[in-house]
């Protein structure tokens, strides 16, 4: 299978994983099918590319401790494949908390739409967005998972 291909099966599937979680996101089956099935596929995808990717490139320079050595991370088609997928389960992730949060706060489904748009398309905008939210429909500010 090519990369482009796994590129866009990835992509479709968080595509139609985000429309199931606004959708559903009132109903506790969507987390576990959410949970178990579409972030273990994109997990173990994201792994098995980076440990290919990683073994394949040139790490030379490779790190963290810059922007460049971060670059040099990404030298090898297979490991950008790696980060894209990294973003498509992290962004879910998040969007599965904030759907989850949203549930059990009575947040209109509505209300949350920007939030999971933007947590899809920008990740950290969408939740500061839904902090917003939840700070408009909570009255407090300070946020806290356990509420």
């Amino acid at each position: 299978m090519t990369l482009e291909a796994v590129f866009a099966m990835a992509s479709t599937l968080a595509f139609f994983a985000w429309i199931g979680l606004f959708i559903f996101y009132a109903q506790s089956w969507i987390y576990s099918t959410l949970f178990s099935g579409v972030l273990i596929l994109l997990g173990g995808t994201y792994i098995f590319y980076l440990i290919y990717g990683i073994s394949s490139g040139d790490m030379e320079g490779a790190g963290f401790g810059s922007l460049a050595e971060v670059k040099a991370l990404m030298s090898s088609d297979e490991a950008l494949l790696a980060g894209w997928i990294h973003y498509l389960a992290f962004d879910l992730f998040v969007g599965m908390w904030i759907a989850h949060d949203a549930w059990k706060k009575d947040i209109s489904r509505w209300l949350l739409l920007p939030a999971l748009l933007g947590t899809f398309m920008a990740g950290p905008l969408g939740l500061m967005l839904y902090f917003i939210i939840r700070a408009g429909k909570t009255g407090k500010l300070v946020q806290s998972t356990i509420d």
